[in-house]
């Protein structure tokens, strides 16, 4: 976060809440921060001076790390935020943002991780590293739209109806409808099934 205001103030209520915190202002350090600090969790703005938000979360996925991001960014365009989501991003809040929420956020994340590491899960398989199906064939081969390809890649992730909404920025109904349909196109009766049929081969 460049904006040293906005960046100083969460830096003052998360070490309130007892966590340890390191800041930068610009890519360049957010990705030097990452290997030597090793964070349990990046808030991560997408306007910085030297380079678009979006290349530290493809940097910082391709280079294997899985540490959950949280984009807060001023841009909350769809578009936006699918392609942050797409990038391996694992939340996106909007700015200007209530503390409680974003808080609120960042915990959800930090207890996810935290769970997936005593039970030695794997970090799930992000859309900017798709397994065997690609979006094309799901298109082709089982005609999802654009949209349902994204329920899909989210479903097969493990997350639920209203965290896809969340992230999607649309409504938990139009999340259930979508659901159901791609269960019904790809021919499964579980969200497990799906991850498995998405990441696990054809």
């Amino acid at each position: 976060e460049d904006t040293l205001e906005i960046a100083e103030g969460l830096q003052q209520h998360l070490e309130e809440q007892g966590h340890e915190v390191a800041l930068a202002t610009k890519a360049a350090h957010a990705l030097a921060l990452a290997c030597s600090f090793r964070p349990e969790l990046v808030v991560l703005d997408l306007g910085l001076p030297d380079r678009d938000g979006y290349d530290v979360v493809e940097q910082l996925r391709a280079r294997g790390e899985s540490v959950p991001v949280l984009i807060l960014s001023a841009r909350g365009e769809e578009a936006d935020k699918l392609r942050g989501f797409r990038l391996g991003a694992d939340d996106y809040v909007t700015k200007p943002f209530g503390g409680g929420e974003l808080f609120a956020r960042i915990a959800a994340l930090l207890r996810r991780a935290a769970r997936a590491a005593a039970f030695g899960e794997s970090a799930p398989a992000s859309p900017s590293r798709p397994g065997p199906l690609a979006d094309e064939t799901l298109r082709d081969r089982f005609g999802l739209t654009a949209r349902q390809v994204d329920v899909a890649r989210l479903l097969g992730e493990g997350h639920t109806n209203q965290e896809i909404a969340d992230r999607l920025g649309v409504s938990y109904f139009t999340v259930r409808s979508h659901t159901e349909q791609v269960l019904a196109k790809l021919g499964v009766a579980s969200r497990a099934a799906v991850g498995a049929l998405l990441y696990g081969g054809s």
